[in-house]
């Protein structure tokens, strides 16, 4: 009885209940001996599944794996007792995040109960629990084989009222949704609800499928409202149904001053959008810019009086907002607008190198957003004037970021990933492809004068360059097949030849040589000769005098941000040893060039502007291995950084640490009294020169890493090290000739003892 009220109490979501239900069973069964049979299996698998159900996921696995070795021990390999273990199982771990494990347990309810002929109904259940594994891992044709399965056979049962039947209705509901099938969805997911509250009532589970299923008749009703027009066309028909109206009727001193149109983020503004963009973020809206002195005017009431409209608009259904999506649309500042994109009210000059590293800091996705889209009307023209301020790079903006690019290209596929084959490295030959489609998409749309837009849709805008349709199809083989393809080389020198024949087409380059590192140089030179030919700047070496004084203003920031970083335990001792900070930092700068160094300054004098310090994120970051449990509570406040972005960040730390392993070979005396290398010797008081390295470079821009990996690329590729180059830096700091010297010193030390 109290196994009977366990099953009822979970169901009804009585969580307390159940679990005092299963602590008086198992004591019953503890007092009538029964330890170890198939009754104190059985609770226990009961009392698991109760406690799965509230969310005690820890408690649950430990009651599931005692009730395993009972129950595998006593029972016979069909017994469908067996495989309601592992369903249940295979639920504990899918709802942990340990699919695999999941999925597994779930194949092996299903080979268990096909073994009994009269188990219909728990053939069902494991079905539908393995279906539903496989939808999560992303195998939606055996999640949908299992799920239509166990449809059947809950449909051809007697009474047709099945307690689990709901749960493979909506299964197979969610399927067809993600599969973007709403009305399929909709009807299983209104089969399932009625099911549920006729089985158990208003519960948990039936408002959840409630939710569902208003998510997939939401759908319904956008796609069918929308009549297969795009985002942009339902914004100008609002626009000019509602908006202009609006604007004459209330504003009519106004109305010649204010743009309109839509613009800005979102699959609608780069004409992208279908028929799956309508579940978020999409609905009738458009912009309507305002200068700042007429913002502060009217803005705000024209804010309200543009909601009112949208919520009062018959034409669609108002726009479904995520917390993502929000401000897309409504009245804007013009500055604002363009600041929030790029970082700037008007475009910057490009007359100067320095001019050229400012335009190199605003993401190229940002820039693309800010001039997507299209503009209804402007007769004041002064939101035109801006975004044609923006609409492409000036020319030796082009050229530096095409040279950049064209440099990865070179580095990352022709270069590093035959190295990386050769050494069967196959994380490597990964991170290699991944950079090198990366740099060949943005020089596509550099080639083309166009702004490389979100990183989705990179692939599906280069269809609309006019230069780029011989690499679609070579990158989308290089992205589809594995990283150790035999002929994925052959096919990244077809790239590149490719490129280098469009580079020669355009008069950007005159070298025959396919070797991307070429053309680089030579663009590079180009940009140089432009900025010498405007008379702003000459782009000259700079003087040793003046990168010193760059080095010593970094280290004067970096220690103004080390005195601000609070410890736990209050300041450390190194915060007052400025002249060991300066030698460090002095040290690590003065191997690199003048492009990273300038970037880098950016970076910390962009962060003090902000109230941001970089030392203090270094730090944070470095805790992710050294304090996880401290680390997951301020985890949320550090900058995102992407895939694409820790990739290229584990490439240059893989080398980096592979150098400073060639340096502690050489110099092990003198290595030895540094940090560990590995991130596996981390501790909350001990730091790595892995992790150390991973938290300094969580810091750097986008932009600052880029130029920092193009330098350390330069650097293996002609043979150098820049571990050693730091470490003779740190030498000659400390009053020795060489870095040979130290380590001599150093042996000498170790040998009297003396330190």
């Amino acid at each position: 009885m109290l196994n009977e009220l366990m099953g009822y109490y979970r169901s009804v979501s009585r969580h307390a209940d159940c679990a005092k239900a299963a602590e008086q069973a198992l004591a019953l069964i503890a007092s009538m001996g029964l330890e170890g049979t198939v009754n104190h299996g059985t609770t226990l698998l009961n009392a698991a599944t109760g406690l799965r159900a509230a969310g005690e996921n820890e408690q649950a696995e430990k009651a599931y794996r005692q009730a395993q070795t009972i129950l595998e021990a006593q029972l016979p390999a069909e017994d469908y007792r067996l495989a309601s273990l592992y369903n249940n199982m295979s639920l504990l771990y899918a709802s942990t995040g340990r699919l695999e494990q999941a999925a597994e347990y779930a194949q092996k309810a299903v080979s268990r109960i096909e073994q009994n002929p009269d188990a219909r109904a728990e053939l069902a259940i494991s079905l539908s629990n393995l279906g539903g594994m496989y939808t999560r891992l992303g195998q939606s044709e055996r999640a949908h084989r299992c799920l239509e399965r166990a449809v059947r056979l809950f449909e051809q049962l007697p009474g047709g009222d099945d307690p689990h039947y709901p749960a493979a209705l909506c299964a197979l509901a969610e399927l067809h949704f993600h599969q973007g099938e709403p009305e399929k969805s909709a009807e299983l997911f209104r089969r399932a609800l009625g099911l549920i509250e006729r089985v158990y009532g208003r519960n948990d589970d039936w408002q959840t499928t409630r939710r569902n299923l208003a998510a997939a008749e939401d759908l319904i009703a956008r796609r069918n409202a929308v009549k297969n027009k795009t985002g942009m066309e339902l914004a100008r028909e609002f626009y000019e149904q509602a908006g202009r109206p609006m604007l004459q009727q209330k504003y009519p001193e106004y109305v010649g001053r204010i743009a309109a149109g839509l613009a800005g983020e979102g699959s609608e503004c780069l004409g992208f959008d279908d028929a799956f963009s309508v579940d978020h973020d999409f609905g009738p809206g458009f912009c309507l810019w305002l200068t700042k002195e007429d913002y502060q005017a009217i803005g705000s009431q024209l804010q309200a009086d543009y909601q009112a409209l949208a919520a009062q608009w018959s034409g669609a259904p108002t726009r479904n907002i995520t917390p993502e999506g929000t401000n897309r649309v409504g009245v804007m500042e013009i500055d604002e607008f363009f600041r929030r994109f790029t970082g700037h009210n008007h475009a910057p000059k490009a007359d100067s190198l320095r001019d050229v590293m400012v335009w190199n800091t605003i993401p190229q996705e940002r820039l693309a957003a800010a001039v997507s889209g299209q503009v209804f009307e402007d007769s004041l023209g002064e939101f035109t004037r801006r975004r044609a301020e923006f609409s492409k790079y000036p020319e030796p903006v082009r050229l530096y970021r095409l040279g950049q690019a064209l440099g990865r290209m070179a580095q990352a596929g022709q270069y590093n990933y035959p190295r990386a084959k050769k050494r069967q490295d196959t994380d490597m030959m990964y991170a290699c492809l991944a950079e090198f489609v990366s740099a060949a998409q943005e020089t596509a749309y550099l080639l083309d004068e166009t702004y490389m837009p979100f990183y989705k849709w990179r692939a599906r805008g280069m269809e609309q360059l006019e230069h780029a349709g011989s690499l679609i199809q070579l990158l989308h083989w290089l992205m589809e097949r594995p990283a150790a393809d035999g002929q994925a080389e052959e096919t990244i020198e077809v790239v590149c030849a490719c490129v280098a024949a469009e580079l020669k087409r355009q008069g950007l380059a005159s070298s025959e040589d396919t070797f991307l590192e070429c053309h680089k140089r030579e663009i590079l030179q180009r940009m140089q000769q432009l900025l010498q030919n405007d008379g702003t700047e000459k782009a000259e070496p700079r003087e040793p005098e003046r990168k010193a004084a760059r080095i010593k203003a970094i280290v004067d920031e970096e220690w103004r941000q080390f005195q601000q970083v609070q410890n736990e335990g209050g300041r450390a001792s190194c915060q007052d040893d400025r002249s060991t900070f300066v030698l460090m930092r002095t040290s690590q700068f003065t191997p690199w060039n003048e492009e990273v160094l300038a970037s880098y300054q950016q970076d910390l004098n962009r962060a003090g502007d902000q109230g941001w310090n970089l030392l203090t994120e270094k730090y944070a970051r470095m805790m992710e291995h050294t304090a996880p449990q401290q680390y997951a509570r301020l985890a949320d406040r550090l900058p995102k950084r992407g895939p694409e972005r820790l990739q290229l960040q584990e490439l240059l730390i893989s080398i980096m640490m592979q150098w400073t392993r060639e340096v502690e070979q050489r110099c092990p005396h003198l290595m030895g009294r540094g940090r560990n290398l590995s991130s596996v010797q981390d501790g909350p008081w001990n730091v790595s020169s892995e992790t150390y390295l991973r938290g300094e470079l969580g810091t750097y821009s986008d932009e600052t890493l880029g130029l920092y990996a193009q330098m350390v690329l330069d650097l293996l590729a002609q043979g150098e090290n820049l571990v050693e180059q730091n470490m003779t830096c740190m030498a000659r700091g400390y009053g020795y000739r060489s870095l040979k010297d130290a380590e001599n010193a150093c042996a000498a030390q170790s040998h009297t003892g003396r330190p």
